[in-house]
């Protein structure tokens, strides 16, 4: 069945979009919107809306099988990067842990889960055709990475299956198989990390996800820190 998208020409924000109609809107309905004026990523951040690139969300509601809310974040970053693998040779992407994907090295596109009225929505912002020069962290476009960008039309048609389909594998056969996708292209396994938490800095290694998605830190000092929440940073040098 086709996804139901609506295609907007400007918008505040994708996810304060839906979140307004979150009473009418059906599962799994879409937004997408040429120009996003307030978007945000995680902890209130902005995020830089060019053009040329996805910014889109999409409703989630609970459906019997599924597991806790937060996975749908690695549920839509499985999805997002098999949907960039049409364009993209696989070996250049990776997951970062919580939410972000990485080409090259460089963040190339965010994931924001937002709790409305019972539902999940979830936003995701993809750097197609360009990408921001001054961000907190190294970003990376399609475009910038010499890679013909598709249209964010024609990227949410095919990111909608993909999603589709790893959130029926989610709910069919729980966290394993999208942990394991997950994992496939993580960065970081099994290299030295620093976990921010809060008023906290742990140092260790990343020795892998927990079945509740939490970022499994095996500490300098022994023992296995299971990280929930926080900021990673690979080790320099």
């Amino acid at each position: 069945m086709a996804a139901s998208i609506v295609e907007l020409a400007e918008v505040g924000s994708t996810n304060d979009w839906l979140a307004e109609r979150i009473d009418s809107l059906a599962d799994e309905s879409w937004v997408r919107t040429d120009v996003q004026t307030g978007g945000r990523g995680r902890r209130g951040r902005p995020w830089t809306s060019l053009p040329g690139n996805l910014f889109a969300s999409v409703i989630t509601r609970p459906q019997p099988g599924e597991g806790p809310s937060p996975q749908l974040s690695f549920v839509a970053a499985v999805a997002l990067g098999r949907a960039l693998d049409r364009w993209v040779a696989p070996e250049r992407l990776q997951l970062k842990w919580p939410n972000d994907l990485l080409l090259d090295g460089r963040k190339v596109s965010g994931i924001l889960l937002e709790g409305q009225g019972g539902a999940t929505i979830i936003g995701l912002g993809v750097n197609l055709a360009a990408h921001p020069t001054d961000s907190e962290r190294p970003a990376i476009s399609l475009a910038g990475a010499g890679i013909a960008a598709p249209s964010p039309s024609e990227f949410l048609d095919l990111l909608a299956r993909t999603f589709t389909a790893a959130r029926a594998d989610w709910r069919d056969h729980g966290f394993a198989p999208i942990r394991a996708a997950w994992l496939e292209r993580a960065s970081g396994l099994g290299q030295r990390i620093v976990a921010r938490l809060g008023h906290d800095t742990l140092t260790g290694t990343f020795a892998g996800l927990g079945d509740d998605g939490a970022l499994q830190l095996e500490l300098d000092g022994g023992g296995i820190r299971a990280v929930h929440a926080g900021e990673v940073f690979a080790v320099q040098g």
